[in-house]
């Protein structure tokens, strides 16, 4: 059923021209997250459909480097490795060329940490490990940084799908080698100061005068 609907919305780009052009980009932009992460679907012929709809909407996009990415190997590998670098690849590309849909991109992803399939969570993760690994926008940064950070320990910790969490240690690995981090750190660092300030100093603090009876 997936695959059919993937298959039928990319038949659909026949028609995304002209006057029907703009709507149907946006239908493109809200469906790409999902298109995204259902290229490495324990489903072939989900695969398969989510990697033509890909090719078929390129050209409507009008974004120069993405129909070869989409044409890549790395795209149409069954290895996991491989499937994890055209991430890398399409995220610097999306940041580049659409930074106003990052927002909308992250809601998505973090939404799909919890489908039911483990292999999509696990896509889910390494898609915003990249995005917040390289992006700029602090904005982005500051809205989504910590709470990824967090549902990665999670993952890592509680989940019972080793897929899931090897890719989000592969995921914490990005974040933690990103300059994002760095600034990220400091600021906690900062509030975690702030609040050993607020604190009394126990070895500051006078004892009281002994009581003579």
């Amino acid at each position: 059923m997936r695959a059919d609907a993937f298959a039928a919305f990319g038949a659909l780009s026949n028609y995304g021209v002209q006057a029907h052009k703009d709507a149907f980009l946006e239908q493109i932009h809200a469906t790409l997250p999902r298109l995204i992460l259902h290229l490495h679907d324990d489903d072939l012929s989900v695969r398969r459909t989510c990697h033509n709809a890909l090719k078929q909407f390129a050209p409507l996009m009008e974004i120069e480097g993405l129909l070869p990415l989409f044409s890549s190997y790395s795209i149409k590998s069954d290895n996991r490795s491989d499937y994890e670098d055209f991430l890398r690849d399409f995220t610097k590309q999306f940041l580049q060329n659409l930074p106003s849909r990052v927002d909308t991109y992250m809601v998505s992803n973090i939404q799909a940490f919890d489908a039911p399939w483990p292999i999509i969570q696990a896509n889910a993760i390494y898609v915003s490990g990249s995005i917040l690994s390289v992006s700029d926008d602090r904005h982005i940064l500051a809205l989504y940084y910590s709470q990824v950070f967090g549902m990665l320990v999670s993952k890592m910790s509680r989940s019972t799908d080793a897929v899931v969490r090897a890719t989000s240690s592969s995921a914490f690995g990005l974040l933690l080698k990103s300059t994002n981090s760095v600034p990220w750190r400091a600021a906690r660092l900062e509030r975690l100061d702030g609040t050993t300030k607020d604190q009394p100093d126990l070895n500051e603090q006078t004892l009281p005068e002994r009581v003579m009876i």
